[in-house]
């Protein structure tokens, strides 16, 4: 595996489109010949001008997805692509950049008008993922971002006025009847995660230690 950033240019329209590539088994000599890039809009124009009709680069190789990753990051911020109409990238990425969350939000917060108005600017039909779904490489993205060493939360614990102001905030609340059976449905036959398994005796024994130290605390 190579992940590559790539930049291409559609010739009619003189558009352009930066992405990256990080899959497993992704290969810069693949590009525009197996893979022609996650962009709806790019996919658009394939299929009314041809692959013939586009210019194309590997602009960048590395080593790790994560690298991959944060460097179209940067770059799609640096040459502000979401302002420019020369190019077809919607987004730059920022909102599922960890690092560039943690700077903006540090010390911040949100006065409980702002909060409301978040709130229902982003509910049902005013959601801007209402209706729509995350392609399978924004949420590889998104789960590279958030997972082992850049979760927000690796290596950290709660401490006990965090864990009891938790404790707090939850005290006294229920599921609502539909909620749980709807909870009920996603873990029933084949959608629970232990459907056709088994838990070894290891598993078992640990099992048994912890819920006894549990009942005993």
């Amino acid at each position: 595996m190579i992940p590559y950033t790539y930049l291409i240019k559609h010739i009619p329209t003189n558009k352009y489109y930066y992405g990256v590539k990080f899959k497993k088994g992704c290969h810069p000599n693949d590009f525009w010949i197996k893979y022609f890039t996650s962009s709806k809009k790019v996919k658009g124009l394939i299929r009314r001008y041809g692959k013939k009709s586009f210019q194309f680069e590997i602009r960048k190789t590395f080593k790790t997805p994560q690298e991959a990753i944060k460097w179209e990051s940067k770059v799609l911020k640096r040459m502000k692509v979401i302002y420019r109409k020369d190019f077809l990238n919607l987004t730059d990425n920022k909102s599922i950049d960890p690092d560039f969350l943690s700077k903006v939000r540090k010390g911040r917060k949100h006065s409980k008008e702002t909060i409301q108005k978040m709130i229902i600017n982003n509910t049902g039909k005013n959601h801007p993922m209402y209706g729509r779904k995350h392609s399978k490489e924004t949420i590889q993205k998104m789960i590279i971002n958030n997972t082992g060493k850049n979760h927000p939360m690796y290596g950290k614990k709660l401490s006990k006025e965090t864990k009891l102001k938790l404790r707090l905030i939850n005290l006294g609340k229920k599921h609502s009847k539909k909620s749980i059976r709807k909870m009920s449905l996603v873990k029933m036959g084949k959608n629970n995660n232990m459907y056709g398994k088994k838990h070894s005796e290891k598993t078992k024994e640990k099992m048994r230690f912890y819920w006894k130290k549990r009942r005993a605390a």
